[in-house]
């Protein structure tokens, strides 16, 4: 599980336990919460942002895909 006060799409892809590519999509397509802060091209978030959202995202079966 990543740590630090500020997780990157790779971050947060490791811990949703997904790919990146797909961290970037959901991103896109407004299927998560906008980044907290933004560093150049790097989007981040704070942990508990994600950590808030994974717990109600919605889910069918095993598929990670919206």
């Amino acid at each position: 599980m990543p740590d630090g006060e500020w997780w990157t799409t790779n971050d947060v892809a490791r811990y949703l336990k997904i790919e990146a590519n797909t961290v970037r999509t959901y991103l896109v397509r407004g299927k998560m919460p906008a980044p907290d802060q933004r560093i150049g091209v790097t989007n981040l978030w704070r942990p508990a942002t994600i950590k808030n959202w994974a717990k109600s995202r919605p889910r069918s079966g095993k598929s990670d895909q919206l």
